[in-house]
């Protein structure tokens, strides 16, 4: 049987399918048990694999970053690829999918000074490939920043300003809406950190957000529900994104934006 006919079957999307068969979703119990049904896998064989599936982490998947270009940046390209809407919070840094090339690079040898040049340069192209789903008019785009990632000096004042503008081009994108916390918000529930939230046509929601080495994908029902109630709250203490754009030109326009990260050792 191909995927596709497996999946019509048991009344599945192919997409999902072909997730949980690359590996790049987690496996629910339910699924892989009739899976083992339609494949009539035998009854030891069976109950060694359920205790696999029952053991694992929480509905999900994690993804550990090894050298070079880190494979969870594949997964997320490939989700953001077929994601209709992707609603985005950043606490420290300009969303990945609005970062100029200057600013990725110092971002980067920021975190990893060990970085070769070629590292570097192959892990800042990979970033800038993502930035291509921008151009998709059929997806939805809803990126909120703090002002403190605004005001974070990365590399040169130069390098600071020229992303400050290029948002404010990004912002005129028929699909990108663009919004900033002002830092007057105070506590609010964004600081628990950034997450990604990413819908799907035909697939369940996933949530993504890294931290270090490792990348997290929850996507169980009410994970999802939660990071939907999170970024909510976000959005209340968000400035409209006419203000935003208006926040945005003047922190372009400041003087003395601080000293690049670099110095700041």
């Amino acid at each position: 049987m191909t995927a596709a006919e497996v999946a019509n079957i048991l009344g599945m999307s192919p997409s999902k399918m072909s997730r949980m068969e690359t590996g790049r979703r987690g496996l629910h119990p339910d699924d892989v048990s009739a899976l083992l049904n339609l494949y009539r896998v035998p009854e030891t064989r069976r109950e060694e694999l359920m205790d696999l599936v029952r053991t694992q982490s929480q509905p999900g998947w994690w993804q550990s970053q090894g050298i070079g270009l880190p494979v969870l940046w594949k997964d997320l390209i490939d989700l953001e690829s077929r994601a209709s809407r992707i609603q985005n919070f950043e606490l420290a840094l300009i969303p990945g999918l609005l970062q100029t090339r200057d600013y990725a690079a110092a971002v980067m040898r920021g975190i990893n000074k060990s970085l070769s040049e070629l590292a570097l340069a192959s892990l800042v192209g990979s970033r800038m490939a993502r930035q291509n789903v921008l151009m998709r008019t059929d997806k939805q785009f809803l990126l909120v920043i703090d002002e403190h990632a605004l005001r974070c000096p990365v590399g040169d004042p130069g390098v600071m300003r020229r992303q400050l503008r290029h948002l404010i081009d990004e912002a005129d994108r028929p699909n990108v809406t663009l919004r900033v916390v002002p830092t007057m918000a105070g506590s609010y529930t964004g600081l628990s950190g950034p997450f990604m939230i990413m819908d799907f046509p035909d697939e369940p929601s996933v949530v993504f957000f890294e931290n270090q080495n490792v990348g997290m994908f929850p996507e169980n029902k009410d994970d999802v529900a939660a990071y939907r109630q999170a970024f909510g709250g976000i959005l209340t203490s968000a400035l409209s994104p006419a203000e935003s754009v208006e926040l945005i030109n003047a922190i372009s326009t400041e003087e003395g934006p601080g000293r690049p990260v670099e110095a700041a050792e």
